[in-house]
Parts: structure tokens; C-alpha cells; sequence
């Protein structure tokens, strides 16, 4: 038997609290949107363009407008699909802006929402959650041009259906989480390793009902695989080719190569990127249209190998700095929420140290995004925007920290004695 649920409810931040969660994210996505703006769909974000492709011609193609390069994989389809519809129900550019933007503060609240509800998945109260969810606060940001928010708001809320498919069974959450996490795949391809992580978590975490969650993991699986079918499909009729996305061997080659800096913004001020990368470069983009996005996508990997093995100190060199550079983004014009990450990042470490040390099981979980999502990043020029899937396995540790450490400050302020605030201080993993 599995073991038993807590009701959720007793553990929840009160009703006051998660309406000002929500509203502090409402507010402060709108002040963003109205005193930051940049917040357009123009030369550059490739899921915009390919959105714009598909509400005017119908084809999932040309993601470096205004080069028409043909049919494309080289960003999942979801998001686009989404826009596309945007821009066919609403129709004038500044409204589809509008409605974007709305949607991604939408998102925003709805994980400010959320991270307390995991929590009490995780550690058996909301207080961790609650503290990652201010935390989010001040780290979110408005990308509307990208599936960032939505994509974070779906993995949570994976974790959640699955979990709850797994503990109840039933056809219902089961489709729910199994539809969910097909979709996910289909807006960020990166979330596969977070998803089957917490599947094989649920699976060994629940042995004593082993059949039900092995059971459960497959009919999810299935049903997500399900929801790839014809985009799988798709892309083998137009290259003969399986895959779900093609942008790595083009993104590796415009990181690796003799005037690669570190960093995105780096790159970009040096003028590297615009020379290789066929989003600025008019010469590549040409030889993208002449040979099909799926060979060049090939060639430039291929390229990419060549350099990587005859210049290897200086590869090297790029992949350690990418490496901080992922946990502790280059500060940009959003520098403020760049050294929010970096905070979150750095109470991280206490914070998973204090849940191995508490015996928590779901420390491993985390532990395996930590080592598995980033490294594909590390080879790749570094930006804040890849940081983001998995801050919140970031964010809830940070919050487990600051939990204890405001426990152990009251304990202290109650002057109680030693024994006694062990035991207050271990009731928090619950």
C-alpha cells in the first residue's frame, strides 16, 4: 500500500496568503509590461516567426524571417501553435502582444501559486513552498516570445497529476497527467529527462504499490508518446528523419567556433553570433534553404565536432565558464533578477544538504535534474532564459532552507530547551 495522503488542505498557506501571492504576481508582471516593455515579436525569436508562418500560410516553416528557409523543426511546435492561433482570432499585432503578455503573467501567478501545493508534496508543509514562491517573485520575468512560463507551470503541475494518478489511481488523472506530460515534450523536449526522473521517483518511492505505480507510469507514458505521434510523424515525412526538434548541431556549431565567447550577450556584442548563427547570418541562411534544414542542421554539427577536437583548451575553456554561467546567469538589462538567481542558486546548496541530511527522498530527485537537465546547456552559448525550466528545483530547496532557519530563530526566541527544539526544527520535513 501506498502510504497515506495528508490532506492537503491543512497544510496549505491560508487563503489570504496564496490571493496575495497571486496578486503580488499579477502586479508585478503588469508593472514589467507596462515600465520595462521590449516585449514585441520581431527579427529574432524564431517561435514568433514560425507562428506568423503558420497563421498566414498554414506551414510550420521559416523561423529567421524574413529568409525563407522552408520547413522546420528547430523549435518545438507547441508554443508556436499556440501564437499562431493568437494571431488568427485577434488579428492586429499589438493585441496579440497584449494577449501573449497576459498569458504569461497568467502563468507567473499561477506558479507563485503552485510551488506551495508541491511542497507539501515534497517536505509535508507549504512554508518551503511559500518561501520559493516570494522567492519567484522577484526571479520571474516576462518572455512571451518563448514557452518558458508555461512550460515551468506544466512541469509542476505534472508532478502533481502524476503523483496524484499514482497514490489514486483512476482513468481520469491518469489521461490528465499522461496528455500533460505529451504536451510538455511537445513545447520543451529538455523536460524529458525532468519527467522520467519523477517517474521512476514515483515508482520506487511507492514499492510497496509497485503494480499500480508501474501500472500508472506506463498508461502516462503511452498517452504522452501518443501526443508526439504526429509531430514524429511530420518531421519523418518531410525529412525521412525521427526527430522532434533540429537546432542542436546549429546552436553547437554558433557556440564552438574562433570567435565563440562564452555567453549570448557576449556573443552577440562581438558579432559572432551574427555571423554564424543563420537567424542573423544572410549566408547561412541561404545555404540553411539550399541544402534543408535537417542536413545543414548536420553539417553544422559536424563542424562544430571539428573544432571542438582541434582547439580543446579553448573549448574547454568555454564550457567551464558556461557552466557557472548557467547557475549564475551574465547579468543583462534584467540584472536584478540575474542576481535573484544567483541567491536562490547559492541557498540552494545549504538547503540540499539540510534535506539530505533530514533524510528527505525527494532530495534525490532534485539532485537528478541538478546533474542531468543542464549539461546539453554546457556545450551551448549560456543565457538566463535556459535557466529557467528548472529553477524551481532550485527555488524549494532555497525555500526549505530559509523554513528551518525561521524555525530555528522562533525556537530560540521560546527559549526552549535543546531536545525540544530538535524535534521542532526535524518537524519541518514532516
Amino acid at each position: 500500500m501506498a502510504p497515506p495522503r495528508p490532506a492537503a488542505s491543512r497544510f496549505l498557506p491560508s487563503s489570504d496568503a496564496q490571493l496575495l501571492l497571486i496578486a503580488a504576481a499579477l502586479g508585478l508582471g503588469l508593472y514589467d509590461f507596462l515600465g520595462v516593455g521590449g516585449f514585441g515579436f520581431g527579427h529574432g525569436y524564431e517561435m514568433a516567426a514560425v507562428a506568423q508562418s503558420l497563421a498566414a500560410h498554414g506551414t510550420y516553416a521559416n523561423p529567421f524571417q524574413p529568409a525563407v528557409t522552408g520547413p522546420t523543426a528547430l523549435v518545438p511546435p507547441l508554443f508556436p501553435f499556440l501564437l499562431a492561433g493568437l494571431i488568427r482570432i485577434l488579428g492586429q499585432p499589438t493585441l496579440v502582444v497584449i494577449a501573449a503578455v497576459c498569458l504569461n503573467i497568467a502563468a507567473d501567478a499561477f506558479i507563485a501559486w503552485l510551488l506551495p501545493r508541491l511542497s507539501v508534496v515534497f517536505y509535508g508543509t507549504h512554508k518551503p513552498g511559500t518561501v520559493a514562491a516570494v522567492l519567484w517573485l522577484f526571479s520571474m520575468r516576462l518572455m512571451p516570445q518563448w514557452d518558458l512560463s508555461l512550460t515551468i507551470a506544466g512541469m509542476i503541475s505534472f508532478c502533481l497529476l502524476s503523483r496524484t494518478a499514482v497514490i489514486r489511481g483512476g482513468t481520469a488523472w491518469t489521461t490528465g497527467a499522461g496528455l500533460l506530460g505529451g504536451l510538455l515534450l511537445l513545447a520543451n523536449p529538455a523536460t524529458a529527462s525532468v519527467i522520467a526522473l519523477w517517474v521512476v521517483f514515483l515508482f520506487v518511492s511507492y514499492r510497496p504499490g509497485w503494480r499500480r505505480a508501474l501500472s500508472q507510469s506506463a498508461a502516462m507514458s503511452l498517452l504522452a508518446f501518443l501526443c508526439l505521434t504526429p509531430w514524429l510523424v511530420r518531421n519523418y515525412r518531410t525529412w525521412h528523419a525521427i526527430l522532434l526538434r533540429t537546432s542542436f548541431g546549429i546552436t553547437l556549431y554558433s557556440s564552438n567556433n574562433d570567435c565563440a565567447s562564452s555567453s549570448l550577450i557576449k556573443e552577440s556584442l562581438s558579432g559572432c553570433f551574427q555571423a554564424t548563427h543563420p537567424v542573423e547570418s544572410v549566408p547561412e541562411a541561404r545555404i540553411l534553404r539550399q541544402m534543408g534544414e535537417v542536413p545543414y542542421d548536420r553539417l553544422k554539427k559536424a563542424e562544430a565536432i571539428a573544432w571542438i577536437r582541434s582547439h580543446p583548451a579553448r573549448f574547454l575553456q568555454l564550457t567551464a565558464a558556461r557552466v557557472v554561467e548557467f547557475w549564475f546567469p551574465d547579468p543583462n538589462r534584467y540584472w536584478f533578477r540575474c542576481y535573484v538567481i544567483w541567491t536562490v542558486t547559492l541557498l540552494s546548496l545549504p538547503g540540499i544538504i539540510l534535506m539530505l541530511r533530514h533524510r528527505q527522498r525527494i532530495s534525490y530527485f532534485i539532485l537528478g535534474v541538478w546533474l542531468l537537465y543542464p549539461p546539453v546547456y554546457y556545450v551551448m552559448v549560456s543565457s538566463d532564459r535556459y535557466r529557467y525550466p528548472i529553477l524551481w528545483t532550485s527555488l524549494l530547496p532555497a525555500g526549505y532552507f530559509l523554513a528551518w532557519v525561521s524555525e530555528r530563530r522562533r525556537a530560540r526566541a521560546s527559549s526552549l530547551s535543546p531536545p525540544e527544539q530538535d524535534r521542532t526544527v526535524t518537524a519541518l520535513p514532516a
